[in-house]
C-alpha cells in the first residue's frame, strides 16, 4: 500500500489513547501510541503515509502527525438509547440488535441521543468508538 489521501467521516476531536479514524474511502485507522491533543474539526482531510516501517496520519488541522495502524470494523450503527458515556459496566445495544458490554473500568461522561458508533478490533483489542468522542473503551459481546 502507498500513500492515501482521504477525508475523515464525521467529527475529529484530536488525538487520544487509541483514537479511531474512519475515512470516507472505507479504511479505518487507529492511533498506535498514547498522545493527547485536543482539536475539533468536522471532516478534516488526512494523509496516511509510510515512514520507516510504520504508518503516519497527518491531519490538515493538526501540527504534528501521529502513528497509526489499520484496524478492522466488527459492528456499526446507532446505539438505540440515550448514551451517557462509559461507567464501568455499561451495556450498548446497537440498532442491529447486537449488544456489547464494557469490558474494562473507565468512566467518561458524554451525553448523546442515539449516537452513531462502531466496534473496532485494533491496537487495544475490541473497542467501542462513539461519534463525537476521542476516547474509546474495550468491550465484549453480551
Amino acid at each position: 500500500m502507498t500513500e492515501t489521501k482521504s477525508q475523515l467521516i464525521g467529527e475529529f476531536t484530536g488525538y487520544n489513547d487509541g483514537a479511531v479514524f474512519r475515512l470516507n474511502n472505507g479504511q479505518i485507522w487507529q492511533q498506535r501510541r498514547y498522545k493527547y491533543q485536543y482539536k475539533y474539526k468536522y471532516r478534516p482531510h488526512v494523509r496516511i503515509y509510510p515512514d520507516g516501517g510504520r504508518w503516519m496520519a497527518e491531519f490538515d488541522c493538526m501540527t504534528d502527525p501521529i502513528e497509526v495502524v489499520r484496524s478492522s470494523l466488527l459492528d456499526e450503527g446507532a446505539i438505540t438509547s440515550d448514551f451517557k458515556g462509559f461507567d464501568g459496566d455499561a451495556r450498548f445495544t446497537f440498532n442491529s440488535g447486537r449488544v456489547w458490554r464494557q469490558a474494562e473500568y473507565k468512566y467518561c461522561y458524554h451525553y448523546a441521543h442515539r449516537p452513531t458508533a462502531m466496534i473496532v478490533d485494533g491496537v487495544n483489542g475490541v473497542v467501542l468508538h462513539v461519534d463525537g468522542m476521542s476516547d474509546t473503551v474495550r468491550v465484549r459481546r453480551d
